[in-house]
């Protein structure tokens, strides 16, 4: 964590190989710069791709061996086009580089001219950059250490984020830089470290262009010439692991003045917490390659005289070179401690910690997780006493689990309601009569006072984060049905607050709302939305502002207890992502005087934010009005599957906790007013080969157990409307409880991230592992459009990703049939499947209509359950249930919102018989009757079968 952990690791020997066999597998390309004479560059991978220098470029020699000096006005060298270097496919591109004054000019890459369409694969310093937030057109002058990718006519720089601002190295340093590559993921190194990992959108176009060193065009800045010294380039024809790229940057780190000093060993980073009560420590073990699959390792915490104090507990995390270490340092008397960490492999490290002891007013707060801490937990039976006392050491919700018999009563004073058991004459949302008690309560000393006749078995309290439910009443797909009795029986229990708009009876039914804060004493806060923002005036901006915000329901109704203001984006004067000015100085003028107003007194107005407002000082000084002044701030994590497990940890985490400290520093105090919010879109679950289920729960993990997430002040999970559908609804209630009111640190679920049912379900490999009965010859094929994947709004993918998918043509004689064995199930469970499924010819038209498909599902081997809870979705033009929703889209032109594209989601639930079973998808509507127009062709694509969270 930057800022506020720091690192050095104590090793006892390091023992490198230096003959990998790895290193030459695919090397196409070697550049060491070693021959120290002459104007030819030779190729060391045996291939004959030697390079002419020129422009007088220099040999230079070092603690590191020999380089190549590049003078920034003409020197760079000419590799060729030979066709072993057509690296487009399936690649890596990795080199050492040290920049002089300022960095500027290309690296190393295959350009055919200025413009971003001839940039094929090129890695440059960028310092005339004007970075673009994806999908959007707003521009502001960055400078970047950029990678630019292009098959000639379509152009990515998969290195940007709305995260983060691009990385810049500093000037007169050694850099190892690696980019790999295999059509589907595209991952970004420095110094060895994977730092970025992206969806691949577009195939470099490589052929018969020629690679350049030290040279690019039209994308260095002030000059396309490299200003520094560069050396070890490398390119090899397929992706390198992980350990292989780190293996490389050992074997030529030395001499360029990094740390070398965890190389055999490992690398600890600490972070001390007197609050929980811990000692935390990152171990990065990379330093090991390569390591072998069953590599473990053990960590203890030792005293001055080098004795065994307290055993890690140790987390070995889906993502190489990384783990976790946990001591429980609460009862340990301050002073000085070594960790000492010993791999199965290497020499063990040490690294010495100061603990300062227990943070004064903790020493009776048990941290259970990062979000929930256990502050009173007693079994008095019959001998319980007339009050209890315990301390709430911050301003957050407090949960109440009560176990008591007879006519027994339960009050706090001070909170509302006082009464937390017992008789309640107050009407309660019909449904939650057994809903456990929360109370928002400030820091301090509470008492507990029993009245009445009873035992009480059981009184535990615990410290708990805002657990904000979105959207009340609805449930995807769709959002225009009241679902109160579903989320009242099956999801709200755990959540302490919901969102909502200011409904009438329709969507409020019985006076929800108000029964849901009277007598659960549970918050609810109000949505609205900035739709205005674009016709703010300079001369009239604070009072639209203030006449649009003060007049809400979360304002002035005495249900509500704020508002949530969505959304707001990075910058200063101008908003980069909307292209539109911000007007920060006014809205951080009209909110002051908005939360200073004593009519709003204890209610909230908290910004609803997304990307990297911490990188601007206005919108940066905007946040921090509101943490001055105790108001939450909503921050959007929303984060798309990736085809791994490893994948997705790593993209977690550079989203969630690698920013947090980022947040903090910009904005001090905001983790614990932070409502962090993971989204469970459509668009975020675009993958049918992943569970999202175990995507959700990675990030629940991180905020449960990451350092850097520690006191979180909520999670808002968005949305429940729209397209995402009752089973994620369901399952993030249950993390939720897990997490933040069971105080877990081990994930709830068993499932595999990548799903281990069926194989192939998008077809991104052609037909394989399906089985295609065509009803005649030329009526089934795997075919492609580019631009169909972002139709069907997979976030990932760009207008011109290739998106796979089968093709039928609907025949009068029989149906087309495709079948695959599903694998790996358990019986007596219940799974899901739910297929994609579009109109061809109304694709290649650009009209569509909103049709029944006339497709049908079955598995052979499993029973199928019925008994899920459909949203008026799931209803077809009859009023009767269906097992399809029609999902209307219109992000590829020509559609658009007057010209939607019908896709039909269609799904089947089943109850697996036995390990497999055999799932058929039939173009007919049944066996007996096509059931839609002959002739008609289907696509079908994004079939997911899945383990189903069963109610």
């Amino acid at each position: 964590m930057r800022g506020w952990r720091m690192m050095f690791c104590i090793v006892l020997g390091c023992a490198l190989c230096t003959g990998a066999a790895f290193a030459a597998d695919g090397l196409v390309a070697h550049y060491s710069f070693d021959t120290e004479q002459g104007v030819a560059a030779k190729d060391g991978s045996g291939q004959g791709n030697d390079g002419k220098i020129l422009g007088g470029a220099a040999w230079v020699k070092g603690k590191f061996g020999t380089a190549l000096s590049f003078d920034g006005v003409d020197d760079y060298v000419n590799c060729g086009a030979k066709p072993t270097l057509n690296i487009g496919r399936s690649g890596t591109v990795m080199f050492w580089f040290k920049p002089k004054t300022t960095p500027q000019g290309g690296l190393v890459g295959w350009a055919t001219g200025d413009g971003m369409a001839n940039q094929r694969l090129v890695v440059s310093l960028n310092t005339l950059s004007k970075a673009t937030a994806p999908d959007y057109g707003a521009r502001y002058p960055v400078s970047e250490l950029g990678l630019y990718i292009s098959d000639g006519r379509n152009f990515d720089y998969p290195f940007r984020s709305n995260e983060h601002e691009p990385y810049f190295p500093p000037g007169d340093q050694w850099l190892f830089y690696t980019v790999t590559f295999d059509g589907r993921a595209l991952d970004i190194y420095r110094d060895g470290v994977l730092v970025e990992t992206r969806f691949q959108t577009v195939v470099p176009g490589t052929a018969n262009v020629p690679m350049l060193i030290g040279k690019c065009i039209g994308v260095g800045g002030s000059s396309d010439y490299f200003k520094g010294l560069i050396d070890e380039v490398r390119i090899f024809n397929r992706p390198l692991s992980q350990q292989e790229v780190y293996k490389l940057y050992m074997r030529d780190a030395k001499g360029r003045g990094g740390n070398t000093a965890g190389f055999g060993s490992i690398n600890i980073t600490p972070t001390v917490m007197p609050k929980a009560g811990r000692v935390f420590a990152d171990l990065d073990y990379r330093g090991l390659a390569l390591t072998p699959k069953n590599l473990s390792i053990k960590a203890d915490l030792r005293d001055e005289k080098d004795a065994v104090v307290a055993k890690g507990k140790i987390r070995m995390l889906p993502a190489w070179g990384r783990a976790e270490v946990v001591f429980d340092t609460a009862k340990l008397p301050a002073g000085k401690y070594t960790v000492r960490a010993t791999a199965s492999k290497g020499k063990p490290a040490s690294l010495a910690v100061n603990w300062p002891g227990r943070a004064k007013g903790w020493e009776n707060v048990k941290v259970l997780n990062n979000l929930c801490w256990e502050l009173f937990n007693k079994l008095p039976g019959a001998k319980a006493k007339s009050e209890y006392t315990f301390t709430n050491p911050r301003r957050n919700w407090v949960y109440f689990v009560i176990e008591a018999e007879g006519d027994l009563t339960l009050t706090v004073p001070g909170a509302k309601p006082e009464i937390i058991h017992g008789p309640d004459k107050v009407a309660k949302p019909a449904g939650t009569d057994d809903y456990e008690a929360m109370r928002w309560l400030d820091k301090g000393e509470y008492k507990i006072a029993l009245t009445g006749k009873g035992a009480l078995k059981r009184l535990i309290v615990r410290s708990v984060p805002i657990l904000n439910f979105h959207l009340y009443p609805h449930v995807g797909p769709g959002a225009d049905g009241d679902d109160t009795d579903f989320l009242v029986k099956h999801v709200l229990s755990p959540y302490n607050t919901i969102l909502t708009h200011d409904y009438g009876e329709a969507f409020n039914p019985s006076q929800f709302r108000q029964k849901w804060a009277s007598a659960l004493g549970r918050h609810v806060y109000e949505q609205i939305y900035l739709l205005f923002y674009k016709t703010l005036k300079d001369d009239t901006v604070r009072q639209q502002i203030w006449d649009f915000v003060t007049p809400s329901a979360g304002l002035n109704k005495p249900e509500f207890q704020g508002v949530t203001m969505d959304e707001f984006a990075p910058g200063d004067d101008w908003l980069s992502a909307w292209n539109i000015k911000g007007y920060y100085d006014e809205w951080t003028e009209v909110c002051t005087n908005i939360l200073d107003d004593p009519k709003y007194a204890g209610r909230f107005v908290m910004p609803d934010y997304g990307w990297n407002m911490f990188d601007f000082e206005k919108s940066s000084a905007f946040l921090r009005m509101f943490v001055e002044r105790g108001c939450p701030l909503v921050v959007q994590a929303y984060i798309p599957e990736r085809d791994t497990e490893e994948q997705a940890w790593e993209f977690i985490n550079e989203t969630l906790a690698d920013l947090m400290d980022e947040r903090e520093q910009a904005v001090p105090g905001s983790t614990e007013l932070t409502i962090i919010s993971p989204s469970f879109l459509h668009r975020e679950i675009w993958n049918p080969g992943v569970d999202f289920k175990v995507h959700l729960e990675m990030q629940f993990e991180q905020y449960a157990t990451r350092p850097e997430f520690f006191a979180l002040g909520g999670v808002r999970p968005y949305k429940s409307y729209g397209f995402s559908g009752e089973e994620y609804v369901r399952w993030l209630s249950k993390l939720c409880r897990h997490y933040a009111l069971e105080g877990n640190t081990e994930r709830l679920g068993t499932n595999p991230y990548e799903a281990a049912q069926i194989r192939n379900p998008d077809f991104i490999n052609g037909a394989d592992g399906w089985t295609l009965k065509p009803a005649a010859q030329g009526s089934m094929a795997v075919k492609s459009h580019k631009g169909y994947g972002v139709l069907q709004e997979r976030i990932s993918y760009k207008p011109w990703t290739d998106t796979p998918f089968l093709w039928t043509k609907r025949s009068s004689q029989k149906p087309n049939v495709f079948s695959q064995e599903i694998r790996n199930l358990e019986a007596g469970r219940l799974y899901v499947v739910r297929i994609w499924i579009g109109n061809y010819s109304e694709l290649l038209a650009g009209a569509s209509k909103d049709e029944d498909r006339a497709v049908s599902i079955s598995v052979d081997g499993g029973e199928v359950w019925d008994d899920w809870y459909r949203t008026e979705a799931f209803t077809n033009k009859g009023g009767e249930k269906s097992n399809a929703y029609t999902f209307p889209s219109y992000l590829l032109a020509p559609f658009g919102p007057e010209n939607r594209y019908y896709f039909k989601v269609q799904q089947l639930i089943f109850r697996a018989e036995g390990p497999t079973a055999t799932l058929k998808i039939s173009d007919w509507k049944n066996n007996a009757e096509p059931g839609g127009p002959i002739g008609q062709e289907l696509m079908f694509n994004k079939i997911t079968v899945h383990p189903y969270f069963e109610p």
